[in-house]
């Protein structure tokens, strides 16, 4: 096999490592699962002494979020207001704004995210609103986050199975309203997958290039 020949071999291993690891569809979640899921969240809420944060049915949405799963990726929809500056639960000083208190809480969980294959697709800061029509509570938000989930059994083994609540304290210290929506993407992440396998070609045809020049630069002149 040829020199060339090895390292497109390479290149295409390196790509379908990275297909397995981004995922984005799979089996949906069993009911077994969920009863698993259910058990684990029930018992960190017991452990916890009170209950989640936000509505008092959080365990009844975890099981609907389940039952309707498809086993395909997902986006969640991240809706933020910060507060003026970090307030903390336990009354410690925060030195910088909450907007830093949350950049801390992303750096711990980063590594969580990353094993999964979880990334933002969109952050924006809302500039102005416009309003619309029909009856609707007006929400200034601060920041609004699209996040690509590869599937809804991720987004619960990083929620149930990880150790994210031990930072969550700079998350909730950072906002002073928030909402999560998951939604289905009607458009498929292609752009995504197919960006990885363009920069892997174009590194491909610079080793060919590269390798031709050094072969070219050997080869002894013709007398």
């Amino acid at each position: 096999m040829t020199a060339s020949r090895i390292r497109w071999a390479i290149l295409a291993v390196i790509y379908a490592v990275f297909l397995v690891w981004y995922g984005g569809s799979g089996d949906p979640i069993s009911p077994e699962e969920a009863e698993q899921y259910i058990t684990i969240a029930e018992e960190r809420n017991s452990r916890q002494g009170a209950q989640e944060r936000g509505d008092g049915d959080a365990l009844a949405k975890l099981r609907e979020f389940m039952e309707n799963d498809d086993g395909q990726e997902f986006v969640m929809i991240n809706l933020n207001v910060y507060r003026e500056a970090p307030l903390y639960a336990d009354g410690r000083e925060a030195s910088g704004s909450a907007q830093e208190a949350e950049m801390e809480y992303g750096r711990r969980i980063a590594p969580h995210l990353f094993v999964r294959a979880i990334h933002p697709l969109v952050m924006v800061d809302p500039a102005f609103s416009f309003g619309g029509i029909g009856d609707f509570e007006r929400q200034d938000w601060s920041r609004v986050t699209l996040v690509r989930y590869r599937s809804r059994r991720d987004f619960l083994d990083f929620i149930l199975k990880t150790s994210w609540m031990q930072d969550a304290d700079h998350k909730w210290a950072a906002l002073g309203r928030s909402h999560a929506l998951a939604a289905t993407p009607r458009v498929s992440f292609a752009t995504v997958r197919l960006v990885p396998l363009l920069f892997l070609i174009v590194i491909g045809l610079l080793l060919d290039r590269i390798g031709a020049r050094s072969r070219a630069a050997r080869r002894p002149e013709n007398l």
